[in-house]
């Protein structure tokens, strides 16, 4: 690859693109070449790059790229992945990954057949406290983990000041995958599927509790079945302040961890407390990481690999369809 990094953007319907620009234009010769949506969203950030088109099929016809940020809705950006790898380039896909796992499995094949980098960004990857949670969890510090628990989210897209276009695909479940359970369950599932695999069964409980208009679900729990432990993941567009207990909580056989912002408590009974800061990142933002993973080959590592995240888009097809009939759902 020439010095020079040509990077360009497909979508802006996505909440997150501003931060994964901002990443980009961070980068030494990272060149913002392209980008294309058709809202008015293109006048916002449009000035940021040479070019702009209204849809993402002619960028691709007409552009090279190096890397390609996708940013649009969970269905259409399967799509552009789909079809972006197909040419050669290299994708970072804005969580979560699709709004199915039929189109994750799409999206694996092509990064498979292309041989280029497929990166599924998720901005707790950036954080440090989910990789020393798991350092600690991997050191056998609590023995054998028995239970897991995640609960992230707000009291919903519209009410915090998201924009009509982004909270357009997220109230609409063909494009999102669901409501709160597709925009926050996700990270529960993709963090239970990192640290313990997948699980073998779901069962979930979902709908719109508090909203006055139609959304398929402001609120929703999930609880995952492995061999020997459980998992509880919840999302919610529904809650209004958020109590300051730990958040994540992994107990064990001889101990619990417990996440308190960037530090991780270990709690033994009849020792000390004892709370550990998560130590710095390698990398503190997804588009060096992506160009790192681009330039040597690797494949991105944890919740960033596009396997892991599309096993999250299977514990979430069994956590709605558990949903609709009330049973659990084989995985």
């Amino acid at each position: 690859m020439a010095n020079e990094i040509r990077v360009g953007v497909a979508g802006l319907t996505h909440g997150h693109v501003g931060g994964l620009i901002d990443s980009w234009q961070s980068v030494p010769n990272a060149r913002l070449v392209a980008v294309s949506d058709p809202t008015p969203l293109i006048d916002v950030h449009g000035p940021k790059f040479e070019k702009t088109y209204k849809t993402w099929q002619e960028m691709l016809d007409k552009e090279t790229f190096d890397a390609l940020v996708v940013t649009s809705n969970n269905i259409e950006s399967a799509e552009i992945a789909v079809q972006a790898l197909s040419k050669g380039i290299p994708c970072l896909v804005e969580k979560a990954m699709a709004a199915n796992y039929a189109d994750a499995k799409r999206m694996l094949e092509a990064r498979d057949k292309s041989g280029q980098t497929l990166m599924i960004n998720w901005p707790i990857a950036w954080s440090p406290w989910p990789h020393e949670l798991k350092r600690q969890l991997e050191s056998g510090v609590i023995g054998k983990p028995f239970h897991f628990k995640f609960r992230t989210g707000h009291y919903g897209p519209r009410e915090i000041g998201c924009d009509q276009w982004f909270v357009e695909w997220l109230y609409d479940e063909s494009l999102n995958g669901g409501g709160a359970i597709a925009d926050f369950c996700c990270y529960g599932a993709v963090l239970a599927r990192w640290y313990f695999g997948l699980p073998e069964k779901v069962y979930c409980v979902k709908k719109n509790y508090t909203k006055d208009y139609d959304v398929v679900d402001d609120h929703a729990v999930c609880v995952l079945k492995y061999p020997t432990m459980s998992a509880i993941i919840e999302g919610t567009w529904a809650t209004f302040g958020f109590d300051p207990s730990a958040n994540t909580v992994i107990h064990g056989k001889q101990g619990t961890l417990a996440v308190f912002g960037n530090d991780v408590g270990l709690y033994v009974a009849g020792k000390d407390d004892v709370k550990t800061p998560s130590k710095p990142l390698d990398f503190p933002s997804s588009a060096p990481y992506f160009l790192h993973c681009i330039q040597t080959g690797k494949t991105p590592e944890g919740i960033l690999d596009p396997i892991i995240a599309a096993d999250a888009c299977k514990i979430l097809d069994a956590a709605n369809k558990s949903a609709k009939t009330g049973c659990e759902v084989d995985i």
